[in-house]
């Protein structure tokens, strides 16, 4: 059984649309319970935070502490590279950092660090009758990095988590017409924006611009 489309009623009346905005602070990972050597050093991660442990900033540094000899590391399963100071991770996904002590390979420990810095990309978006004063919205979104986390469809007001991402309205036809012309007079938009979010906490506002 597919997904039920969801139901927005509204009264005909003119919307405020209101641009959201995405608030992220400076996040720093310190891993202590995964250190090596004697005394045990261990990585410290820096960069903008997003949700869900997603790092939304497009530069990621990672830093070792601690006191140690040599420290090698590797980025998804490469090459061992030996630490001489922090470096950065500017490609989206997730990462596997690897480390070990003091060329101790009997002792690698590791983590992930995942990183989105774009938002959700956002495909054919259609308006079609399905009835007397009904209205069905789709429109097509995806995000290959941390997936899309909600779509939500400004006229009407109603939010929708799974794809596809529909909403059923109800209303008067000629509301459809003032409010383009607002929005057209206004802002050149539209009458159809929505806002989407991914699960990074990245944000796209699209008005469909004429």
């Amino acid at each position: 059984m597919g997904k039920k489309p969801l139901i927005g009623v509204s009264i005909c009346a003119v919307v405020l649309l209101i641009l959201g905005s995405l608030s992220n602070v400076v996040g720093r990972e310190s891993v202590q319970g995964c250190g090596c050597g004697d005394p045990p050093c261990w990585p410290e991660i820096s960069g903008i935070m997003g949700d869900n442990n997603w790092y939304v900033g497009f530069f990621t540094t990672v830093t070792f502490n601690g006191t140690f000899s040599y420290v090698y590391y590797r980025i998804n399963g490469s090459n061992w590279i030996n630490y001489t100071g922090p470096f950065t991770l500017r490609t989206q996904g997730i990462h596997l950092l690897e480390w070990t002590c003091d060329s101790n390979m009997s002792n690698i420990s590791s983590l992930e660090i995942k990183i989105d810095w774009a938002p959700p990309e956002i495909g054919n978006y259609t308006v079609e009758r399905v009835g007397l004063l009904k209205w069905q919205f789709r429109i097509d979104a995806s995000d290959e990095i941390s997936g899309v986390n909600a779509v939500q469809f400004n006229i009407p007001r109603v939010t929708d988590t799974e794809p596809p991402y529909e909403v059923i309205w109800r209303g008067c036809a000629w509301f459809y017409g003032l409010l383009d012309s607002i929005l057209t007079l206004l802002f050149n938009w539209w009458t159809y924006p929505f806002d989407a979010w991914d699960n990074a906490g990245n944000h796209i506002f699209l008005p469909s611009y004429n």
